[in-house]
């Protein structure tokens, strides 16, 4: 029976039962067939193990240290200063000291549809005479931060391609204005929110500066602008119309000048919730500031925390400000300087007018002890800052 069954087998499996039975390494083989498929199918699983423990490796190194995922394409990825979030389509470089302006093309070049871009703590100095993005347009950004680049020379068209940008940071630069720079807005008409602070840093023909910032806001018309810092830029006066170029206008942040009174069209401020003064040189409230003030702001718009000075020459102003609705926080004014000197520190709303009087000379004084306690608190964030420098 078993030879008619064999007499029916295919001829390829005569073969291969004549080539097993006629060959040594063939019987080996065959005798062994099980072990080694079993054997394959094990290496098969060492291999797909290791490379899932590989990838759960990896993973867990994303895991441990973020910023591996935020590594940029191009030029930035050899800066670990630079995180780009593709899912967020934002570019940041923060401390890279670079001082080609050429980067700005390079994220161009790698990135097309960018929402944010951030280049702070640079040495740029001067902007290009070209669109900063070069000839491609970045219609989706919505922010850019140029801060504290060193930048001193502006270009007229460097915005240009940037149609939809909303927020825009040039604070902490050492800006010169030229009258070549009067265009440099009218290409991001949508702006909402100006940066400025620390901007403008020189002192040389500061009206003259002015002017052309004026114009600047005129030629752009802003009329979306909510808000505007322009603050820690040594003003000790603004023009009349700072505020009329911007119907929008929200907030205007004027902390931390030289102003000793703002003298501006009132009929522009009415719209404007926040008005910062903090900071400035007020020893007193001015009366055509408080006649402005009061027929023209919306209650609770100034933020007015400065140097105030009580004496007997002092009760106009104080006065006003316990009767008046526009300051904010009134509360929280103190006489810095004041004659009895037993009333430095007291609140403005609660001094006895009947007792101050004048044999202080306020103007010539030491400063206070407020004062002193501000400028000893600037000085050790400065020896701070020093210490930093040294140790890094």
């Amino acid at each position: 029976m078993a030879t008619s069954a064999r007499a029916f087998q295919p001829d390829w499996c005569k073969l291969v039962d004549f080539w097993i039975a006629n060959n040594n390494i063939a019987r080996y083989v065959w005798r062994y067939l099980p072990s080694l498929l079993a054997l394959g199918l094990w290496t098969a699983e060492v291999e797909v193990e290791a490379r899932e423990r590989k990838q759960h490796q990896q993973q867990q190194f994303v895991h441990e240290d973020p910023s591996i995922q935020y590594l940029c394409r191009g030029p930035l990825a050899e800066y670990a200063a630079c995180q780009c979030k593709d899912d967020e389509g934002s570019v940041s470089c923060i401390n890279t000291q670079f001082n080609d302006i050429r980067m700005f093309m390079a994220v161009s070049t790698h990135y097309k549809s960018l929402t944010s871009v951030t280049f702070h703590g640079n040495n740029f100095g001067e902007l290009p005479s070209t669109p900063l993005f070069g000839d491609s347009s970045q219609s989706s950004l919505i922010t850019l931060n140029i801060s504290a680049n060193y930048i001193v020379s502006l270009n007229s068209n460097i915005l240009r391609g940037l149609p939809n940008l909303k927020r825009f940071d040039m604070s902490n630069n050492e800006i010169v204005l030229k009258e070549s720079d009067v265009n440099f807005f009218v290409h991001t008409p949508l702006i909402t929110e100006l940066y400025l602070r620390h901007a403008f840093t020189s002192t040389i023909n500061r009206t003259v500066q002015f002017e052309i910032l004026m114009r600047m806001f005129e030629k752009a018309n802003l009329k979306h602008l909510q808000t505007l810092d322009l603050s820690y830029n040594y003003l000790q006066s603004v023009p009349y119309t700072l505020p009329c170029p911007f119907p929008s206008l929200q907030l205007l942040d004027l902390r931390q000048n030289f102003l000793e009174n703002l003298e501006v069209n009132g009929t522009c401020i009415r719209g404007i919730r926040t008005i910062n003064l903090s900071r400035n040189k007020f020893i007193t409230i001015p009366p055509l500031f408080q006649k402005m003030a009061d027929a023209n702001a919306l209650p609770g718009v100034f933020l007015m925390r400065n140097a105030f000075h009580c004496d007997c020459n002092s009760e106009n102003y104080i006065v006003w400000i316990r009767s008046t609705n526009v300051i904010r926080e009134k509360e929280r004014l103190v006489c810095d300087k004041a004659s009895p000197k037993t009333f430095v520190g007291a609140r403005i709303v609660e001094v006895n007018l009947n007792k101050l009087t004048c044999d202080e000379n306020l103007i010539n004084s030491a400063p206070s002890h407020f004062t002193s306690k501000l400028l000893s608190f600037a000085l050790a964030i400065i020896r701070s800052f020093v210490l930093l420098f040294l140790l890094y």
